[in-house]
């Protein structure tokens, strides 16, 4: 498994317990997008780091 990938499962777990989905997508010039949905919510974040800073902010640190 990647290192990109495992940090992306490990993101994407973190988000689950607050209740956020977590898709892996890529963008029209085929570099990866991250599409994170709650209730009404949808937003596009471009790398891993926006993704954890992202849920960071939404989670308050928790699930670290």
């Amino acid at each position: 498994m990647s290192a990109d990938l495992k940090r992306f499962t490990t993101l994407q777990a973190r988000a689950a317990l607050s209740g956020v989905v977590v898709h892996n997508l890529k963008d029209d010039r085929g570099q990866p997008e991250y599409i994170v949905t709650k209730w009404s919510l949808t937003k596009a974040l471009s790398s891993l780091d926006a993704l954890e800073a992202w849920i960071d902010q939404m989670t308050g640190g928790r699930n670290a």
